[in-house]
């Protein structure tokens, strides 16, 4: 057995005993896609062939609203064999029903980037990288309306929430080339463009400590436990005190 697969394996398992149970929530097809993620890595961090680090094809996240944490959010993928992720995944999204314009299932402009779950919001999401992000189709070319191309990379990634299997979000990420005015303890930023929400800001973090100490105390306990790890806070989705989204590791 590879350390890889070791490393994800405890690292799933360390999830469920310290935040959320997410076997009990998982079909068996869910939990063998995961299975064939976790054999897949190459590395803890995977470098796309357009040469952007930021790309994790692993996240576990806590979203904070008050005293309230849903820590039941889960994605997992490839950035460097997103061929064989896809063939483990098509099981779970015919299992799931969903449908899913064929664009990004045939174009080569569009790579399988990974399936992700809020098991507590009832959403189901599927990722896909796409390069150039501007040859999306007519139905999500609006999301890019206001974006310059030359200001922001070429690989950009889509991603579709399904609510009961259900279409319910469509959303762009983009990657500015030069992220100007970021907050103190950022190092980079993402712009999410969501056909519901409109633009949302992700900060991949450079001193996860100096932002630790302005968490609400749910936000602080989450990052202690993953101490346990010797992980730090690696990207937040911040909108105030009482409102953010961690992503670990």
């Amino acid at each position: 057995m590879s350390q890889l697969l070791s490393y994800h394996r405890a690292l799933f398992q360390w999830h469920c005993r310290k935040f959320f149970r997410f076997r009990r929530h998982l079909s068996q097809l869910e939990k063998d896609y995961l299975e064939h993620c976790f054999a897949l890595a190459d590395s803890f961090r995977e470098v796309s062939d357009s040469g952007y680090e930021h790309f994790s094809y692993y996240s576990y996240s806590h979203r904070v609203q008050g005293e309230q944490v849903n820590s039941s959010r889960l994605a997992y993928g490839s950035v460097l064999h997103p061929a064989a992720a896809l063939q483990a995944a098509l099981p779970v999204m015919k299992e799931r029903q969903l449908q899913l314009d064929a664009y990004f299932l045939e174009s080569p402009q569009s790579k399988f980037y990974g399936l992700g779950w809020d098991v507590l919001e009832n959403q189901f999401k599927v990722y896909f990288r796409v390069q150039p992000i501007q040859q999306l189709p007519n139905n999500l070319a609006h999301l890019l309306h206001g974006y310059e191309p030359q200001d922001h990379r070429d690989e950009g990634l889509v991603s579709f929430t399904y609510t009961q299997n259900q279409l319910s979000e469509s959303k762009v990420y983009l990657y500015p080339k030069n992220s100007l005015n970021l907050p103190p303890g950022a190092q980079g930023q993402a712009s999410m463009v969501s056909d519901r929400r409109g633009l949302v800001k992700q900060y991949d973090l450079s001193q996860p400590d100096q932002w630790a100490q302005r968490l609400s105390p749910p936000g602080q306990k989450i990052v202690q436990l993953y101490l346990e790890l010797d992980e730090g806070l690696d990207t937040i989705q911040w909108e105030d005190e009482q409102n953010y989204t961690l992503y670990f590791p």
